[in-house]
């Protein structure tokens, strides 16, 4: 095969970055074996189809696809978002990620700096356990179960953070790195794995297991510039992510915080990029969590749903997470963001998740204060008859990435 030919098949399957795949399309206008090579990839690529070995789809599809054909098409009422005014023009480049990096040798305590670097390696090992062509993914869990135990993995406990003196310094990067590594999509990851450990995984839950783990390897090296340095360099090349990719994984997915997993559903999705880079997307990707977190621990049916509007909010892309909650769950959650007095004067991790968002949106918008992302409604919690809506506002994408 020739470098014409993988850089065709390359530019099909959409793994060529972002310049590359400029330059290629460039070619292709002006060069006929590139018109050629480009073709004869496509016409391959339609054949994989049909030399597969067939196959009864699993459960878990059918139950997916049965779910997002029952799906409302309407949207939820957003008229309380009127209210939000147009994105800051404080900052002249767009925020792209990785201000929210810090080393590990920041760390105060040398226990969480050989917590973290354990916990990144089992991950390591478990990807491969997880990944689509193990047997796992085809429904054998026996080889994953076996390796579950020697595997070096630990989750916090509800609670944990609070209670061993990290909440004296909430604010200080070292802590928001750590927070963030460890309350986003971890306690989730964590459920599902006990499931899987008491014989009780599925398919599904194997699927659910590989995005969780993807997702915290990347929030990791996102929020410890050391911690894989060599990954972390790939994650900060410009390379577009669309709102698909969220559709994709949080489509009919079960998710958990310290409690029982509700069912996640999904309305609108904008057709279109919302980060530039991986280590941005991994950032977005924790606001997201921290969000899906407070619902799924005040939701009144243990099910939420999520939406990404363009358009909605002027220059700027709205993450809508929403749920049907009692006005008792409502009244924790206003209490959590500080939009409710008397402020709750116990800090939880409620209380971090809101913080680790706040941070986040501050950057992103290049604020002077963290404050401001909840003065200025660029994120907030809201309510409409017997339904919490959380959400978070970020910098849309105006023109192509550019690598200078």
């Amino acid at each position: 095969m020739t470098d014409l030919e993988q850089q065709a098949i390359d530019y099909s399957l959409g793994l060529l970055p972002r310049e590359d795949s400029k330059l290629f399309e460039a070619m292709m206008k002006e060069v006929p074996e590139a018109q050629q090579a480009y073709a004869k990839a496509q016409d391959e690529l339609s054949l994989i189809g049909l030399t597969s070995r067939p196959k009864e789809p699993s459960l878990d599809l059918r139950n997916r696809v049965l779910e997002i054909s029952e799906m409302p098409s309407t949207s939820p009422n957003l008229d309380f978002l009127q209210q939000v005014p147009p994105m800051p023009a404080t900052a002249t480049k767009r925020y792209n990620g990785g201000g929210g990096s810090v080393d590990l040798s920041d760390l105060a305590k040398i226990d969480y700096k050989d917590q973290v670097n354990r916990l990144y390696e089992g991950l390591l090992k478990l990807t491969p356990l997880v990944a689509g062509n193990s047997s796992a993914a085809d429904g054998n869990l026996t080889e994953l179960k076996s390796n579950l135990n020697s595997i070096s993995l630990v989750f916090p406990e509800q609670g944990a953070f609070s209670a061993n003196g990290i909440s004296e310094n909430p604010q200080q990067p070292p802590t928001q790195s750590l927070l963030r590594s460890y309350l986003t999509s971890l306690p989730s990851m964590g459920f599902f794995i006990e499931r899987i450990k008491a014989g009780k995984g599925t398919v599904g839950d194997i699927r659910r297991l590989f995005y969780l783990c993807r997702d915290q390897k990347k929030i990791m090296r996102a929020s410890f510039g050391d911690l894989d340095a060599a990954r972390l360099a790939e994650d900060e090349e410009l390379r577009l992510h669309s709102a698909g990719l969220l559709r994709t994984k949080w489509w009919g997915a079960e998710h958990s915080y310290f409690n029982d997993p509700g069912k996640v559903r999904c309305g609108h999705f904008f057709d279109g990029p919302v980060t530039e880079r991986c280590v941005e997307f991994a950032e977005y990707d924790s606001n997201l969590y921290c969000l899906a977190n407070l619902l799924a621990a005040h939701s009144s049916e243990g099910q939420f749903s999520i939406e990404i509007h363009k358009d909605v909010i002027p220059h700027g892309v709205l993450a809508l997470v929403a749920s049907e909650t009692s006005e008792t769950s409502h009244s924790s959650l206003l209490k959590a963001f500080g939009l409710e007095t008397p402020p709750n004067d116990k800090v939880e991790e409620v209380n971090y998740l809101v913080q680790l968002v706040m941070n986040s949106v501050c950057r992103a918008h290049a604020l002077e204060n963290p404050s401001e992302s909840l003065s200025r409604k660029l994120m907030g919690c809201d309510r409409r008859i017997n339904q919490s809506y959380l959400w978070f506002t970020w910098p849309e994408i105006t023109e192509p990435a550019d690598p200078s």
